[in-house]
């Protein structure tokens, strides 16, 4: 367990926590709680989340240019407000770590390389940015895009974070053999998984908007039920998307996510017959990703086609993200294995 505790592990821990971010930002929104603290850092004025009813009512009257997007008179739970709290807590914590972590390289950085004072630099830059991306769509009220940006700028630092960690582990000698290449694989699948990462992000960006930009009005940008709204779109295979951006949003969505699904589909199998048995890490890595899209695509589909019944299944929205994620993150480590083995 000690192992576990060392220093170098910082960053893996920073990676668990972001992960641990993003799917609680993810709660966040389908509990609806994305203005549950309108204000930052605190919460109606408060480093707490137990407000009531009568002091949200007394803090929006003394910042009346403050009002939530449901209405005035809305007002939130305890608990709707513990999400939003919870997820500020993560994030902040996180940067916490981050600073203990560029403490420790920079007490050793006669023995740690400048890659991993860069790394850990660089990682705090990050998180800083992220902190006032966070700001700014509390402050613009989770408008669409900027709860995109925020998810974007919250993969590329649990990528990043996994970068510094096995960094780190070069550093004193620990580099994984899971994490290992030849040099010339890794010259040659370092642009292609480069370009597999980069290609997956929109699909899931899309998917973001499609999740905040309108409420149920984009979430049904396509309708609902079997046929009608999946695998069809309002009925049809290309409908009518002029002067409807709930229908454009979601019908540009699923053309992405088929594209690029066939897309991926090929080069996991071209990936395969070029290595021809070796690099195993990366087959793995490539498969799960290529898998967990695939699942997404169903679950994806049982978001939209249950919800005729009593209204999305909102947990299936977490899910929904998270595989999205996940695909981002698996393809996003083999093209970081592929550079430190460069």
């Amino acid at each position: 367990m000690g192992n576990w505790l060392r220093a170098c592990n910082i960053p893996l821990l920073l990676g668990v926590m972001a992960l641990a971010v993003i799917l609680a930002g993810g709660f966040v929104r389908i509990n609806d709680a994305g203005e549950s603290c309108p204000d930052w850092p605190t919460c109606f004025g408060t480093l707490g989340f137990d407000v009531s009813e009568a002091d949200q009512t007394a803090w929006y009257e003394a910042n009346p240019d403050e009002i939530d997007s449901r209405g005035e008179n809305h007002r939130y739970t305890t608990f709707e407000i513990f999400t939003e709290w919870f997820h500020r807590f993560l994030a902040t914590g996180s940067g916490a770590v981050v600073l203990v972590g560029l403490f420790k390289v920079y007490k050793k950085r006669e023995k740690l390389s400048d890659e991993n004072w860069f790394a850990a630099k660089t990682a705090l830059v990050i998180i800083l940015a992220q902190g006032a991306m966070g700001a700014i769509t509390v402050r613009f009220d989770n408008d669409s895009w900027s709860v995109v940006l925020h998810l974007l700028l919250a993969i590329v630092y649990t990528i990043w974070l996994f970068y510094w960690w096995l960094i780190w582990l070069r550093d004193i000698g620990e580099f994984p053999k899971w994490a290992t290449l030849s040099n010339s694989i890794s010259k040659q699948e370092k642009k292609n998984f480069g370009m597999f990462t980069l290609a997956t992000l929109p699909v899931l960006l899309l998917g973001v908007w499609v999740a905040t930009g309108g409420g149920v009005s984009f979430n049904a940008g396509c309708s609902v039920g079997w046929w009608q709204g999946w695998p069809l779109c309002q009925g049809s295979l290309i409908p009518d998307i002029m002067g409807n951006i709930a229908v454009f949003v979601a019908w540009i969505h699923r053309v992405a996510v088929l594209v690029i699904g066939i897309w991926l589909a090929k080069g996991y199998f071209d990936l395969k017959n070029r290595l021809e048995g070796e690099a195993k890490n990366l087959q793995i890595s490539f498969g799960i990703a290529l898998l967990a899209f695939l699942l997404n695509i169903l679950v994806g589909a049982s978001y939209v086609i249950l919800a005729a019944g009593n209204g999305f299944p909102e947990f299936l929205s977490l899910a929904h993200l998270s595989f999205g994620t996940d695909v981002i993150l698996l393809l996003g480590i083999g093209y970081t294995i592929c550079h430190l083995n460069e």
